[in-house]
């Protein structure tokens, strides 16, 4: 089990006083009322990496969702996607939370790490010198506060999906994929991507699911292993241009959202 610090438990307590004393803002976006209400905070507060989260929910809390994006810094699409279906969605049912730069020092200076690779040291370390390690804790500590029902991680590929390629490299992440640490294929998976799929024109850019080894220092298998938390991961491929990347992005959240059984509105435009 895992224990959480005393700023998390007074940031959870501080989290029960919004939401019965209705002082948390409804979100707006242009000419549309919206009917979730809106509690931020932020991840590793006062620490040289803290980073804002969004929990966008209504009176009914559950089915819970988290979203987050910027593990890698220079991934850039996944952010601009979480801060475009903010600005568009209106949930109605349940809970959306978004973590659109976790790490925030990286996506500053457009590198994938500052001092080592994020993705490669879950599940952290409160006592680490650098700052990753740390950061890694605080995540998953943060996660196991919220305790969503699924965890989508979003990131990006340099390299297309291709049958002979993964046979070869089945550890490598590709573009346009869906990535689970399971060779099965749960009824959620599968119906998630047919969702986002079937708003894909260009068939040479659907989205295949891809099995990844397990790694124990990745994000997403420390996710499942250590909460006990299903997680999914969405490769979009970066030689596409930045715009092309951020609808994919927007189109997999709307869909994963929707397969969590969340109830919404969106008002933004899908190309």
């Amino acid at each position: 089990m895992l224990y959480l610090t005393m700023r998390f438990i007074l940031k959870n307590i501080l989290f029960l006083i919004f939401i019965f004393s209705g002082i948390a803002s409804a979100q707006k976006s242009p000419g549309t009322s919206k009917n979730h209400f809106i509690i931020d905070g932020f991840l590793g507060e006062k620490t040289v990496y803290e980073t804002p989260y969004y929990i966008l929910r209504t009176d009914d809390e559950y089915p819970k969702i988290l979203i987050d994006a910027c593990i890698h810094g220079d991934e850039v699409a996944g952010k601009y996607a979480c801060d475009t279906v903010m600005k568009y969605i209106d949930v109605l049912e349940g809970t959306v939370v978004f973590v659109p730069m976790v790490n925030i020092q990286a996506f500053e200076k457009n590198v994938r790490g500052v001092n080592v690779d994020l993705n490669q040291v879950f599940p952290g370390d409160p006592n680490a010198d650098l700052y990753e390690e740390r950061l890694a804790k605080d995540f998953m500590d943060l996660i196991a506060l919220i305790n969503p029902d699924v965890v989508i991680n979003l990131h990006e590929a340099w390299t297309k999906y291709d049958d002979n390629l993964y046979k070869k490299h089945k550890d490598k992440s590709f573009g346009q994929t869906i990535i689970t640490n399971s060779e099965e294929r749960p009824v959620f998976l599968v119906n998630s991507q047919y969702e986002i799929n079937k708003r894909i024109s260009d068939k040479d850019k659907i989205f295949r699911i891809q099995s990844f080894p397990y790694k124990e220092n990745h994000s997403m298998d420390n996710i499942i292993d250590k909460l006990k938390i299903p997680s999914y991961t969405i490769e979009t491929l970066r030689t596409l241009p930045l715009e092309e990347r951020i609808n994919y992005q927007v189109i997999c959240i709307l869909s994963f959202i929707r397969e969590a059984g969340i109830n919404f509105k969106y008002y933004g435009n899908i190309r």
